[in-house]
C-alpha cells in the first residue's frame, strides 16, 4: 500500500492549494469574467472539455515543446503527465517503454498495454503490440492521455490510451528547415513543406536521424517520410488522409549488462552483442483515410441536434529483422500486413447529450522466421510459420447531463480469433464496461468516480515464444483481465493578468488477474519468454499542478503507487512482492520562461523512485534525479523566422539506468544512461 506520509502529503497539497484558491476568491471579491479557453478532447470518445472528463485524461501541447527539443523520443513530451512512466529512451533497438499505472511495464520492446492512435487512426497492431519509431514526432500538434484502463473505448490493450494528433498546416508559413547535431555523433535534418489552401491541405515532413550512441554498438540511423491532407469534399463532408514511411537500415543493441560491468566500463557493451552484432532493420509503410460526414438537416430539429458520421480505414505493411546474440535462431524476422476499419455515429442533443455508437474490424497477418546467426551473418533457416490476429467489435457510449451531474457509460464487445499455421487455433470473447458520475462544483472545479473494466490479450510475438525456444504456440498463456476504480478531482482558477491555475488529483484501485511478465533462459540470452503470473494489484495517487503566466509556465506532476502481486500459482510465493520495472513514486517538473527578447529557457527535473528488477524482489534499482535545461532564440527575418536552440540534457551528471531488462538472467539487468550531454542547431521557417 501507500505509505501514510505520502498519502498524507498528497492529500496537504490539495487541501492547501484549494483553500489558497478559496481564500483569494473571498479576499478579491471580484467576479471571474475571464473567457475560458477550453481544452477539448477527443480521446474518449465523447466530445467534452478536459474538466469534465469521465476519466483522469492528461492533454499536452507538443507545439508547445518542439522548439527546445531534441524531437527524438516521445518521452521528451509526457514528462507531465502523471502515472505515465517511461524508460529505455537512448536504445533505438528496444524502443521506448511506457508504463501508465503499471500497465505495459512488461514490455520487453515496443509497446504493451498501452493502446496508440495517431489522427483518429489506430497505431496499435490487433493483437496490442505498439512501435514509436514511425510516429512522426516532429509534426504532433498535441496529445491526449487517458491515465487508466480503456478496453471500453479502445478495445484490446487499453490499460491506458495515447492519443496523437498532427499540425494540418505550418501557420503563416509554408517550409520549415531544421537540423541538429549533438554528442555520441547525432546528427538530424528535416524539411517541412505546406501545400494547398482553402479546401485542401496538405503537409509533407522528412526526417533523417544519425547517431553513433552513449554506448558501444548502440548507433542508430533511421528516415522517414511523412504526409497529411485534409480536403473539404463540401459543407458537411471532409476527407482527411496519411501517409508514413520509415526506413531504419540499423539499430544496434549494446545489450544489458550485470553491476560488476556497468563498474567496469558504463560505455561497453555486452561481448556476446558484439560477436553476433545485434541490430535489428525496419521498412515501414502505412496509408488511412478518414471520412466525416454531417447529413444535411432542416427544421427545428436541425437548430437542437446535431449527427454526423466518422469513418476510417488503413493499412499498413512491416518488414523486420533482428539479430540477437546467440546462435540457433538467433535471427528473429516477420512480415506483416494489417489493416482496419471502422465507423461510428455520433448523435448529439443541444443539452450536451451525446450518444455514440460504433462497429470495427481489424486483421494483422505475421509471417514469422527464425535463423541462425551466423556472428552477425543471417544463416540457414530454422523455422517459419504463419501467425492470424482478427478482431471484430461493437461498442456503444454517452452521457447524460442532469443539473450539476453528469453520467457517463460505455459498452464494447470485441470477437478475437488467432491462428498459427492454420491448425493451431484460439478464440476469445470479451466484454468491456465502464460507467462514471460526475459533479461540477461551482464554474470551474469537478469531481469524478468511475468504474472500467479492461483486458489484454498476449500479443503474437509473445504467443511464439514457446518455452523450449522454437516456433510454436504457448497455447499456457492467457488474457489478462482487470478491474480499475478511481476518483479524480480538477480544478482551475483564473487570476488578474491572464494568469491561470490548474490542478488535478487522482485516486486508482485496479486488480488484476493473469498477469503476464517476461523471463530469460540460459540456453537464449536476451530472448523474451512469458508467463501469466497470477494476480496483482495497483493502488496509487496522481497529483498534477500548473501555473500559467505572461512569462512563466510552471507544470508539476507526482505519482505515489504500489504495484504488487495478490497471489500467484508459483512454487515461490509472490505475494506481497512488487511488480518489477515500474518504480513507486516519481516526479517531474518542467519551467519554462518566455522573455521579451524572443528568449525562451526551459528546465525539466525528474525524480525516478527505487524499482524491482525482478520478480522476488532480489535486486532493487536505486532512485535518481535527473535535470535538463534547453533554450531557443528566435530572430525575425523579413519573410521569416530564424530559431537557434541548444539543450544539455543531465545537467547534473546523473549515474543512472536507462532501462532495466525485467528477470534478466545472469544479473544483466542494466542499461547505462548517458552522462552530461549536449546538443544544439538551427530552424528557419519561410
Amino acid at each position: 500500500m501507500v505509505s501514510k506520509s505520502r498519502l498524507l502529503s498528497v492529500l496537504l497539497f490539495a487541501f492547501s492549494f484549494n483553500s489558497i484558491i478559496y481564500s483569494q476568491d473571498s479576499s478579491e471579491k471580484v467576479k471571474d469574467t475571464t473567457v475560458l479557453n477550453e481544452v477539448v478532447l477527443t480521446a474518449s470518445v465523447i466530445t467534452t472539455n478536459l474538466l469534465e472528463a469521465p476519466t483522469a485524461s492528461s492533454f499536452v501541447n507538443a507545439k508547445k515543446i518542439h522548439e527546445t527539443t531534441p524531437q527524438l523520443s516521445l518521452k521528451e513530451y509526457l514528462g507531465q503527465v502523471p502515472g505515465l512512466f517511461a524508460q529505455n529512451q537512448y536504445n533505438y533497438n528496444q524502443d521506448l517503454r511506457i508504463s501508465i499505472r503499471g500497465f505495459g511495464a512488461r514490455a520487453a520492446f515496443g509497446i504493451r498495454g498501452v493502446s496508440l492512435n495517431i489522427d483518429g487512426i489506430p497505431e496499435t497492431t490487433p493483437d496490442g503490440q505498439g512501435q514509436l519509431d514511425n510516429i512522426p514526432i516532429s509534426i504532433l500538434s498535441n496529445i491526449e492521455v487517458l491515465r487508466g484502463p480503456s478496453s471500453a473505448l479502445y478495445g484490446n490493450a487499453a490499460g491506458g490510451v495515447i492519443l496523437m494528433s498532427t499540425q494540418e498546416d505550418l501557420g503563416a508559413n509554408t517550409l520549415k528547415f531544421r537540423a541538429m547535431g549533438g554528442a555520441f555523433g547525432l546528427a538530424t535534418s528535416q524539411l517541412t513543406v505546406a501545400l494547398g489552401e482553402n479546401k485542401f491541405k496538405s503537409l509533407w515532413h522528412f526526417n533523417h536521424s544519425v547517431s553513433e550512441g552513449y554506448r558501444a554498438l548502440s548507433g542508430f540511423k533511421q528516415s522517414q517520410l511523412n504526409g497529411t491532407f485534409t480536403y473539404q469534399l463540401a459543407k458537411n463532408q471532409s476527407l482527411k488522409g496519411q501517409f508514413n514511411y520509415t526506413d531504419s537500415p540499423y539499430a544496434n543493441d549494446p545489450g544489458s549488462l550485470n553491476l560488476n560491468q556497468v563498474t567496469d566500463g558504463r560505455r561497453m557493451a555486452r561481448e556476446a552483442n558484439i560477436v553476433y552484432q545485434t541490430t535489428e532493420k525496419i521498412n515501414h509503410l502505412k496509408f488511412g483515410l478518414s471520412h466525416q460526414y454531417t447529413p444535411k438537416k432542416k427544421g427545428v430539429d436541425a437548430l437542437n441536434n446535431a449527427f454526423e458520421i466518422n469513418s476510417y480505414a488503413f493499412f499498413a505493411q512491416r518488414n523486420f529483422q533482428g539479430l540477437l546474440p546467440f546462435l540457433n535462431g538467433g535471427v528473429s524476422a516477420f512480415k506483416r500486413n494489417y489493416y482496419g476499419l471502422g465507423s461510428k455515429a455520433v448523435f448529439k442533443r443541444e443539452n450536451n447529450e451525446q450518444l455514440v455508437v460504433g462497429i470495427g474490424h481489424a486483421l494483422q497477418s505475421d509471417l514469422r522466421s527464425r535463423f541462425q546467426n551466423e556472428k552477425g551473418v543471417v544463416g540457414t533457416l530454422v523455422g517459419q510459420q504463419n501467425e492470424v490476429f482478427s478482431n471484430s467489435y461493437g461498442f456503444i457510449t454517452g452521457k447524460i447531463p442532469f443539473q450539476k451531474w453528469t453520467l457517463s457509460a460505455a459498452l464494447r464487445t470485441d470477437l478475437i480469433r488467432i491462428e498459427m499455421d492454420a491448425n493451431q487455433k484460439r478464440n476469445f470473447t470479451a466484454l468491456s464496461p465502464t460507467a462514471a458520475l460526475g459533479r461540477k462544483i461551482g464554474a470551474n472545479q469537478y469531481i469524478n468516480f468511475s468504474f472500467a473494466q479492461s483486458f489484454e490479450t498476449p500479443t503474437l510475438s509473445e504467443l511464439s515464444n514457446a518455452p523450449d525456444g522454437s516456433l510454436g504456440f504457448n497455447e499456457a498463456l492467457d488474457p489478462v483481465k482487470s478491474n480499475n476504480i478511481e476518483l479524480t478531482y480538477r480544478g482551475k482558477h483564473f487570476i488578474k493578468n491572464n494568469h491561470k491555475l490548474n490542478w488535478e488529483i487522482s485516486g486508482f484501485i485496479s486488480d488484476s488477474n493473469g498477469e503476464i511478465l517476461p523471463y530469460e533462459l540460459p540456453e537464449f540470452p536476451q530472448r523474451q519468454f512469458f508467463k501469466n503470473i497470477g494476480e496483482t494489484q495497483r493502488r496509487g495517487v496522481e497529483a498534477m499542478a500548473s501555473f500559467t503566466g505572461n512569462i512563466l509556465e510552471w507544470t508539476n506532476s507526482a505519482t505515489f503507487a504500489n504495484y504488487t502481486f495478490k497471489e500467484n500459482t508459483e512454487v515461490t510465493s509472490l505475494s506481497g512482492k512488487r511488480i518489477p520495472g515500474v518504480p513507486s513514486h516519481h516526479f517531474n517538473s518542467q519551467i519554462q520562461l518566455k522573455f521579451l527578447s524572443q528568449l525562451n529557457i526551459r528546465l525539466e527535473y525528474q525524480h525516478i523512485g527505487a524499482l524491482m528488477a525482478n520478480n522476488n524482489n532480489s535486486v532493487k534499482v536505486d532512485p535518481y534525479s535527473v535535470l535538463n535545461l534547453s533554450g531557443v532564440k528566435q530572430l525575425p527575418l523579413k519573410n521569416g523566422t530564424l530559431k537557434l536552440f541548444a539543450g544539455i540534457n543531465n545537467l547534473t551528471n546523473s549515474l543512472y539506468f536507462d532501462n532495466i531488462r525485467i528477470n534478466a538472467f545472469g544479473g544483466r539487468f542494466y542499461e547505462a544512461a548517458p552522462t552530461r550531454h549536449l546538443y544544439m542547431g538551427i530552424e528557419l521557417s519561410l
